[in-house]
């Protein structure tokens, strides 16, 4: 069993007044509690750390040792709620969020909300942009976050993973291989491909194209778009195929299939970047990065 505050607090109590009776009554509860939590708290650290006869209670060497850590430990975990409570009170301000369409089924509206329902001072401005476009913003202060695909990053732009996922081969929903449950690169040897020009994308074009070539598939590029929400529109229109991220299956598309590939160990990550020397909104960042990780936690 761990030790727990209540412990102690319970401790450093009874160490002031080495007294039960009176240790009990400062701390609202009756003796057999905190003669319990004593215990327990002994028990937990293998040491004896109050003497207790008829007449006195005393700490030993260890107690008074471990009296001096328990009152800096409760210090410490006091300072800190102060601090989190002085800056959820005073974060406002004009936050700049950029993203691209593909973000809101990332997990993308839930971060914000959490940041706005607890912080209610913040307003957020979204602002969409492809990857590269945002990474110039972020880099000129146009914006002071940025959510983007898997690229290259210059020196100064500081980045969070915020989804690392597989590729899916998605298919209209009544293709002749939309009824498998899975299939491999090299089965799409013959197939329209859709995919982004790589003069937008260069980062995916090259490895998705890598995909192909590493299932010694020559790949037929029929179209090449600048969304990936445009990839799925001109699937669902049996249009053509193509690889697009796990997190797309979530767009809610009609008419379109997805399935798993046998063949490819590739993954997609998309990225909340901001500039390292940039001071503006600091604090506001680092809340929306302390709720970007307890989202991630409670997945």
């Amino acid at each position: 069993m761990a030790l727990t505050f209540r412990q102690l607090r319970y401790f450093l109590v009874l160490s002031e007044e080495l007294h039960f009776g009176r240790a009990a009554q400062r701390l609202h509860i009756s003796q057999p509690p905190l003669s319990a939590s004593l215990r327990q708290l002994e028990e937990e650290l293998k040491v004896k750390l109050l003497l207790r006869n008829s007449k006195r209670v005393t700490l030993t060497p260890a107690g008074e040792a471990f009296q001096r850590q328990a009152r800096r430990i409760l210090e410490q975990l006091e300072d800190s709620q102060t601090l989190v409570q002085r800056i959820a009170s005073s974060a406002t301000g004009l936050v700049r969020v950029g993203f691209t369409p593909a973000m809101l089924f990332r997990g993308l509206p839930e971060l914000l909300k959490r940041l706005q329902s607890r912080y209610p001072g913040i307003e957020i401005q979204l602002i969409e942009r492809n990857s590269a476009d945002q990474v110039e913003a972020v880099m000129q202060e146009q914006l002071d976050i940025g959510f983007i695909h898997s690229m290259p990053l210059p020196e100064g732009i500081e980045s969070v993973i915020l989804s690392d996922e597989p590729f899916l081969c998605c298919l209209p929903a009544h293709h002749h291989l939309a009824g498998r449950r899975e299939l491999a690169v090299k089965e799409l040897a013959n197939e329209p491909i859709i995919l982004f020009g790589r003069d937008l994308a260069p980062h995916y074009y090259d490895r998705i194209i890598g995909l192909f070539h590493h299932a010694d598939v020559k790949p037929h590029i029929c179209h090449e778009v600048s969304h990936w929400l445009t990839i799925l529109a001109l699937v669902a229109n049996a249009m053509g195929v193509a690889l697009v991220p796990q997190s797309l299956a979530k767009a809610g598309f009609s008419n379109v299939s997805f399935l798993p590939l046998t063949d490819s160990t590739t993954r997609h990550q998309s990225h909340c970047i901001w500039r390292v020397d940039s001071e503006a909104h600091e604090e506001i960042r680092q809340l929306l990065l302390n709720c970007l990780k307890e989202q991630q936690q409670v997945r």
